[in-house]
């Protein structure tokens, strides 16, 4: 590998070499956000769990722009990468070799320096080599942090710089230990930073990270609360965002790093083991937003009761079908055994993010762990679905990073959380039928804004004829007065097309034309929302020629828009959190593709259009641009 000359201000190099080549947006733009996977597994190996990196691509390599996404495996993972280029540890000082070069004696790993990157070409130094402790900065030309300028001449210490010096913030989508553990670990390395590290969650996690973590217990309080050490700081995140800051289709994100902004939604991740009163976390109650008063004795004996009955329920219920029903997902085909109106659920919560670069305006949508609603207590995933259908048709959400544990050979009643194939496929399923009203809900709006825009130019022409018509011979005498004005109304009611009153609303009107709050309304914040907005056609040509808008669940987008483009086209969805089984024969990742493959067959055979999304499978050390 060659070093690079040059520099973009801040002591790297060119970052525009970085994103060349296959490095590419949607349909071939320029890419505004990088995702570098650290860790693609949900364990059993503690290795290779769930972990990520995000960077605004505009920002290049600034110093502290770049977001860590869970970390249960973080700087090991790091390590692994950059081994690729440099020796693992230098395995001796450094030296300046006659002809001026440098050189590094051995990679102290036991294995030759061949494959890894050196700064000479001279074999061994001489005697007259003067030692020297700093090697020149290497720009590294491939890989997921192609053109990023490295100090050292090791792989170990250039990973701790690039943890030192360009991750910020770790945004923790739940305080499992598989999504938590790197950094707790990783914190040891922190007290060299010039400012602490910030941990941002919902409060719910981070109350469970203070709580069970920085106890001084399980680990040293090396928080700045608390009377701690004061290496990491919380940011409290507000569940849908916060409608106070930011503007138009940015407001309520809230900024984590430089260029980055962040909207938070709660998702489920099954229910817990133990029921209340002997077991309660702040947050964990369905319906109830992070900072509900605790409940008292008596609520949670009561609460108590009415989940042991429903954990019975929902273990006894039978499972999923593997089989897909045209133009149904299993959302809507399978009842839920969830509880009653009067009942509360203790679920395990997880959160859904959408990274927006604030340069660009796009994002990615990074799901934690996650169950399907299908069979949930607590359904939670068809509000991040709305929000991310509007984002799909404004072009501004293409990659969305969302977990598959298991293969379809796993039970419902041992999904413990988390998703398979046929689960996957029926939420997506979901999404796609948003996305289809939202398309059909914004060709109606061009449409209704198309003929009011000429009904405002021929508005204009009539009001210029009647006052060329008025100017003409002074009109002073009465009766060519009233035939004029006969002859304006004619005019007037032949023109017209607008009745007194809007018209009804029928029966079999498309659901299109009443689409929720949080898809048709761009600025809408609550994640919670339940109003609608009824779109009246009040003219008479719109009924006579209707805008085709197809019913809820339908999968083939018609009317204004192509009936070839299946919804979910263009869209790349990355497959994380896949459970090692940790057997002989072919990984669970082959298994798990294959059945997704065989989904969107199935779909395509029996309905003519699948979801038309791309799958991709993560893998550690790999980086995706959007």
């Amino acid at each position: 590998m060659k070093d690079k000359e040059g520099g973009n201000g801040n002591g790297n190099g060119n970052d525009e070499t970085a994103v060349a080549g296959s490095n590419t947006g949607v349909q071939g733009q320029k890419p505004a956000l990088q995702v570098i996977c650290l860790g693609s597994s949900g364990g059993p190996c503690e290795e290779n769990v769930t972990g990520f990196l995000v960077r605004s691509v505009a920002r290049g390599w600034e110093r502290g722009s770049m977001l860590a996404v869970d970390a249960g495996s973080h700087l090991a993972a790091i390590v692994r990468i950059l081994e690729r280029d440099f020796p693992l540890v230098s395995g001796g000082a450094a030296r300046a070799g006659s002809d001026g070069s440098v050189v590094v004696n051995g990679n102290g790993n036991g294995n030759s320096a061949a494959g890894h990157m050196t700064s000479s070409l001279s074999p061994s130094p001489s005697d007259d080599d003067e030692l020297i402790h700093v090697p020149e900065p290497t720009v590294l030309e491939s890989g997921p942090f192609t053109g990023l300028r490295l100090p050292h001449a090791s792989a170990r210490a250039n990973a701790l710089h690039v943890l030192r010096s360009y991750i910020s913030t770790y945004l923790i989508t739940h305080p499992h230990l598989d999504h938590l553990s790197g950094f707790v670990i990783n914190t040891a390395a922190f007290h060299a930073t010039s400012k602490p590290k910030t941990l941002a969650a919902l409060p719910s996690a981070v109350d469970a990270i203070k709580q069970h973590i920085f106890n001084d217990v399980i680990w040293p309080n090396l928080t700045d609360e608390d009377g701690g050490v004061g290496f990491v700081t919380f940011q409290r995140l507000k569940e849908g965002g916060d409608v106070m800051v930011g503007e138009g289709e940015g407001r309520g994100y809230i900024d984590v790093v430089d260029g980055l902004g962040v909207r938070s939604f709660k998702v489920s991740h099954g229910n817990c083991t133990k029921s209340p009163p002997s077991h309660h976390h702040r947050g964990s109650i369905a319906g109830l937003q992070d900072g509900h008063p605790a409940l008292n004795s008596e609520q949670s004996q009561a609460m108590g009761r009415s989940l042991s009955t429903s954990q019975h329920a929902q273990f006894s219920a039978p499972g999923t079908p593997g089989g897909i029903a045209p133009r149904q997902s299993s959302y809507s085909s399978q009842p839920s055994p969830r509880l009653s109106a009067t009942e509360t659920s203790c679920v395990v919560d997880s959160t859904a993010f959408f990274i927006r670069d604030g340069d660009t305006q796009r994002e990615v949508l990074i799901f934690g762990d996650v169950e399907p609603d299908s069979i949930s207590l607590s359904p939670r995933n068809r509000t991040v679905w709305q929000e991310a259908a509007r984002k799909i048709v404004s072009g501004v959400l293409g990659r969305v990073f969302i977990e598959c544990s298991y293969d379809d050979t796993q039970a419902d009643t041992v999904l413990f959380g988390h998703l398979c194939p046929r689960h996957l496929i029926a939420e997506l399923q979901v999404l796609a039928g948003m996305v289809v009203e939202a398309k059909a809900a914004r060709a109606f709006e061009r449409s209704v804004r198309k003929r009011k825009r000429s009904a405002a130019v021929a508005n204009g022409v009539e009001s210029a004829a009647k006052h060329a018509m008025a100017q003409e011979g002074g009109l002073s005498d009465r009766k060519r007065s009233r035939s004029l004005a006969g002859r304006s109304a004619q005019w007037d009611a032949r023109r017209s097309s607008v009745p007194d009153q809007p018209l009804p609303q029928t029966a079999s009107a498309s659901p299109a034309t009443k689409v929720s709050n949080a898809v048709e309304n761009h600025g809408g914040m609550s994640p919670r929302s339940t109003a609608t907005t009824t779109i009246a056609t009040t003219n008479v040509h719109a009924q006579q020629h209707p805008v085709h808008q197809p019913a809820r669940g339908s999968l083939v987008p018609s009317g204004t828009y192509s009936e070839d483009v299946a919804p979910l086209a263009g869209i790349k969805v990355i497959i994380i959190h896949i459970k090692d089984t940790m057997k002989d024969g072919p990984h669970v990742s082959e298994s798990i593709l294959a059945d997704l493959r065989e989904h969107e067959a199935r779909l395509q055979d029996m309905e003519g259009q699948g979801l038309g999304c791309e799958f991709v499978i993560s893998q550690s050390g790999e980086s995706y641009f959007f």
